[in-house]
Order: C-alpha cells, then sequence, then structure tokens
C-alpha cells in the first residue's frame, strides 16, 4: 500500500517524546481540517464517506481520536462493516432518519434504532454495523472515534477475498458459480429495494455523484435533489443543480423571506435551543438544591447551640 504524503511528518510526531515537542513541530494551519476540499474516504452509487486519519491530518496525534464525514444519498447503505480498533458515536446532522443496526458478537442480541436529525447513537468498537437512508432525500452524518486510527472492514467485501472454496463452505455450499458472479457494491450502495420502489430509483441507472461542498451548498432548497424518473439514466450532479436553483453563491440570497421551517439551519437551532434549556433547568435545580442544603445545614447549626444552651442553663 503506497504511502502518504504526511509519512514522514507522523513519524516524527509519534516519537517525540513530549506533547509540546508534537505541537511545536506542526504549523497553526495544521490544526485545521477542511471536509470541503477532502478526498472521499469511500464512494459508491449512493453517497461518500470522509473520514479523517493521521495520513490525512497529522495533527489527530496530539490527541486521542478522530473523526468522519458522512453523505448517504437516497436509500443509501453504509455497508456493513466493523471498526477494529475504537468505538463510534455516530450523530444524524441532516437530512431525514437512518436506520443503525448493530450486533457484538456471537450469541449478542441485534440492537436496531431509527435515528431523526439530532440523534446520536454509538457502535461499540468491534461490533458489526450499518446505517442505511430510510427516505428519497440525503442524509448527512458525523462519527467521531475515541482512537486515531479507527480503522474499518467491510465485511462482504473482504469476505469474498477469501478462499472461496472456503466461503462457499461457510455459506452453506452457495456454490463456486454464484459466489464468481457476486458483485459486491462499492460503499456508499443503493439500499434496501423497499426504500428504492417507494422513492422511484432505478438500482441499474442511479448514481449520486454530488461532493460534500455541493451538498452544503445545495442545502436548503427542495429542488436540490429530485426524485429520478423512471426513464431518466442519469441523476444530475448537484452542482448542477446548483447553478439551477440559486442565481447567487449565497444560498440565502434568493429567499430573503425563508420560513424557519423550511429553513436549513432549523434542526441546528432547535438542537442548540433544546441544549441551552436543558442547562437552564439544571442550573436553576443546582441552585435551589444548593441553597435548600445550606437552610438545612444553618437550621441544623442552630439547634446545635439552642441544645448546647439548654444543657449549660440545666447544668446550672
Amino acid at each position: 500500500m503506497a504511502g502518504s504524503p504526511n509519512d514522514a511528518l507522523v513519524a516524527k510526531l509519534i516519537t517525540a517524546p513530549t506533547q509540546s515537542e508534537r505541537v511545536a513541530d506542526l504549523a497553526d494551519n495544521q490544526f485545521v481540517f477542511n471536509f470541503l476540499n477532502a478526498t472521499h474516504s469511500a464512494q459508491g452509487d449512493d453517497g461518500f464517506i470522509i473520514v479523517i486519519n493521521p495520513a490525512t491530518f497529522p495533527a489527530l496525534m496530539t490527541g486521542g481520536g478522530a473523526l468522519g464525514l458522512g453523505l448517504i444519498g437516497p436509500c443509501g447503505l453504509n455497508l456493513p462493516h466493523v471498526h477494529p480498533r475504537a468505538n463510534e458515536i455516530q450523530l444524524n446532522i441532516g437530512g431525514g432518519d437512518l436506520k443503525a443496526q448493530f450486533i457484538q458478537e456471537n450469541g449478542g442480541r441485534v440492537v436496531t434504532n431509527t435515528l431523526s436529525p439530532g440523534m446520536a447513537t454509538v457502535f461499540p468498537k468491534g461490533s458489526l454495523h450499518f446505517q442505511q437512508n430510510l427516505g428519497c432525500d440525503p442524509v448527512t452524518f458525523i462519527a467521531s472515534f475515541d482512537f486515531v486510527d479507527a480503522g474499518v472492514s467491510q465485511i462482504t467485501k473482504n469476505l469474498v477475498m477469501l478462499d472461496q472454496e472456503v466461503v462457499s463452505a461457510s455459506l452453506g455450499n452457495l456454490g463456486m458459480q454464484v459466489l464468481s458472479n457476486i458483485m459486491i457494491p462499492e460503499n456508499i450502495a443503493l439500499g434496501a429495494q423497499s426504500c428504492l420502489d417507494k422513492c422511484g430509483i432505478d438500482r441499474s441507472k442511479f448514481h449520486f455523484n454530488g461532493t460534500f461542498a455541493n451538498f452544503v451548498a445545495s442545502s436548503g432548497s427542495s429542488s436540490a435533489v429530485p426524485k429520478p424518473s423512471a426513464s431518466s439514466t442519469a441523476v444530475p450532479s448537484i452542482s448542477s443543480m446548483v447553478s439551477r436553483s440559486y442565481k447567487s453563491e449565497n444560498i440565502y440570497a434568493s429567499e430573503p423571506d425563508m420560513s424557519f421551517q423550511n429553513n436549513p439551519l432549523k434542526s441546528t437551532v432547535i438542537g442548540l435551543s433544546a441544549a441551552l434549556l436543558a442547562m437552564m433547568v439544571w442550573t436553576i435545580y443546582s441552585t435551589i438544591i444548593g441553597r435548600r442544603r445550606s437552610r438545612s445545614k444553618n437550621i441544623a447549626g442552630n439547634f446545635k447551640d439552642a441544645v448546647s444552651d439548654m444543657d449549660i442553663v440545666s447544668y446550672n
């Protein structure tokens, strides 16, 4: 496997004896990662994922985690996979609902949840998991990892790389001919057929070829990702849809009276408001509890003083 341009720097950061030296070895701008210009770590027919690790973002060597960003197109599927070296916390940041499912190990139970925008879930280290977009619009998520190099192993892709006779036997003697003809899709792939039927998507023709920068620019337009017609041979790129939807580079310029309901930042505003409200409630609660405890201590102290005075009077 070819190395990255940052290999020498990463090696230097690994061997640096102190954190201060690691920080000193990096320029200020090397502590910033721009997802808008990043190369996709995975790109399939229905979306992409960008994962930062020390090879692409050496500054991670000064911390202890990593981050990923994914855009799953209509009915898209983040194929079943495992992260062998890290726990994952995934946050749905907008677009629609995601079905999230994992199983930890043999004999374990399957954990299934539906994540609406603003909801997060955890995938324990080593667990087999996936995410399925349940709707006809793209969904964006953020994944955080508690190790700088989480790793990923796509189950179906790597399974068929093993000895075919062994794989065939493992699948109940599926048959060599059938196994040889299996075409494993790239991640992100088109997902459940029931969703594709609902959204009018032809599995053989659909291709989601936008970038994250295009998606950011086009978010907020109800026509950004139209449902493909049955006769279409390809879905228009997001960049071409952006040029049709907006006359200005400022995505809000053509919609000065945009309602809150249609605002693309609605989910973010609601989430921040809920967090602020929770903090206010906790602050008020803590203040009340603190005052009650202080009052109880004063009462207890006064009671003790009164008892002492009574003892003195009684003794006298």
